[in-house]
C-alpha cells in the first residue's frame, strides 16, 4: 500500500510537449492542450484508522513539488482513501484526489485506482476542473511511475 502513494501522487523529470504558461491555456478552446510534468515526494502521511491491517477509510496524503526540465513550477498534492478490500483476493481500491497548482492556476483530478491498474503503469484519472488559465478544463490526467523513480504527470486538457 505505501508504493501506491507515490504512484498516484505523481513525480518526476519531465518533458512539455507545450509550454505552462497561461496564453498557452487560452490558445484555442476546442483543441487538447498536452503536457508532463513530474514530481517530486516531499512529504508523505497515512492516516491509519487504528485496526490492525489495512481496512477502509486509512487515507494517505501526499505533498510534492513539481517540476519541468529541472526548474520547480508548482506544486501537487494527493489524498487517497481506501475505499474497496478483498483480502481473499488481496484485491484494494483507492480514490484519489489530486490538485496540481502550476503557473496561472490549478488543475483538478479523481479517479479510483484499483492493485490491478498498480501493476499496469500508467493509469488515468479524470479532470474535473481547474482555477485561472485553466478555468472550465476537463480531460484526463495521466500517471507514469516507474517503480521509485519519479512519477510523470501527463494532462490531456480541453475545453
Amino acid at each position: 500500500m505505501r508504493k501506491l502513494l507515490p504512484i498516484i501522487a505523481a513525480a518526476a523529470a519531465a518533458l512539455t510537449l507545450t509550454s505552462l504558461s497561461p496564453a498557452s491555456a487560452h490558445k484555442s478552446p476546442s483543441k487538447p492542450h498536452v503536457f508532463t510534468v513530474a514530481t517530486k515526494t516531499i512529504e508523505e502521511a497515512r492516516l491509519d484508522l487504528g485496526n490492525p491491517g489495512p481496512t477502509l477509510g486509512d487515507t494517505n496524503v501526499i505533498t510534492e513539488d513539481v517540476y519541468v526540465g529541472g526548474k520547480k513550477v508548482g506544486t501537487s498534492d494527493v489524498t487517497c482513501t481506501l475505499v474497496r478490500l478483498e483480502p481473499a483476493s488481496h484485491f484494494f481500491a483507492v480514490e484519489c484526489l489530486n490538485t496540481t497548482v502550476l503557473p496561472g492556476g490549478q488543475i483538478t483530478a479523481q479517479g479510483v485506482v484499483t492493485s490491478d491498474e498498480i501493476e499496469k503503469v500508467p493509469f488515468k484519472q479524470a479532470i474535473t476542473g481547474g482555477t485561472g488559465a485553466y478555468k472550465g478544463v476537463r480531460g484526463e490526467l495521466t500517471v507514469d511511475e516507474a517503480g521509485d523513480g519519479p512519477a510523470h504527470l501527463t494532462f490531456d486538457l480541453v475545453r
